[in-house]
């Protein structure tokens, strides 16, 4: 039974990561119909798994659930993946700021370590940024703290964070700068320098996303504007005209 049950949880899982990327990579837009039988056929599983990698995927806001007619992709406004990168920007701050405070000697080491990459001029693409992905997992790890790292994996399973990382490699130069900064913060225990490091580092990232998606970045002391996408908790237009309702 245990064995069953297992192997449930790893075609959920399975089903459920694939229709993520799916969904942030675009490859399915707002208001597409994702149909269970269509599903299931495609990864050859029943439909149990995937009405519950389904429900997941509307647990984290990236699918609608309609009743009678079934899962539809949501159309996630410009404006809601702005505010989710800026905070993601703070709770990474706050990770780094924690982490300083927090680490021993035999932390700080590893961190050293995983940061190495950012003095790597060499280093492939692909490579820094797994290696950029592994070092800020670590340093999540080291701030040891629950609530920051829930923060972080929410936004997380809802933006693509390879693509946000991806657009800033143009920019490798100013990046290992930073991030070489950022380390000799922690080594020094400097908690509000590294916070302030390591949001620079994000949003270094955030606006080359945007510029990258062309979306106008505003002065630090100005609110971003975005043109008439607002949020909405109700089902978004996208769904509405899939499902034909007004």
């Amino acid at each position: 039974m245990g064995k069953t049950m297992a192997q449930h949880s790893n075609l959920d899982t399975m089903v459920r990561e694939s229709l993520r990327d799916k969904i942030l990579n675009g490859d399915l837009d707002g208001g597409f119909h994702l149909s269970e039988l269509k599903i299931s056929k495609e990864f050859n599983v029943s439909r149990t798994p995937v009405r519950e990698a389904l429900c997941a995927l509307a647990a984290d806001g990236l699918v609608e659930m309609v009743p009678h007619r079934g899962a539809f992709v949501t159309h996630v406004p410009t404006s809601t993946k702005v505010d989710q990168l800026q905070s993601y920007s703070l709770f990474l701050g706050l990770a780094a700021k924690l982490a300083a405070e927090k680490a021993s000697i035999e932390a700080l080491m590893e961190l050293e370590t995983a940061f190495t990459f950012a003095q790597d001029e060499s280093i492939a693409s692909q490579q820094y940024l797994s290696a950029m992905e592994t070092a800020l997992e670590l340093l999540e790890k080291t701030a040891a703290s629950p609530t920051v790292t829930e923060a972080i994996s929410m936004v997380k399973r809802r933006t693509n964070m390879s693509e946000l990382w991806a657009t800033t490699l143009n920019q490798k130069k100013e990046l290992n700068t930073q991030f070489v900064t950022l380390l000799g913060a922690l080594k020094r225990k400097k908690g509000d320098a590294a916070e302030k490091t390591m949001r620079q580092l994000a949003t270094l990232a955030i606006n080359s996303w945007m510029t990258t998606r062309k979306i106008a970045i505003p002065a630090a002391s100005e609110e971003i504007s975005i043109e008439s996408e607002t949020p909405t908790y109700s089902r978004t237009r996208a769904v509405q005209k899939a499902i034909g309702t007004n």
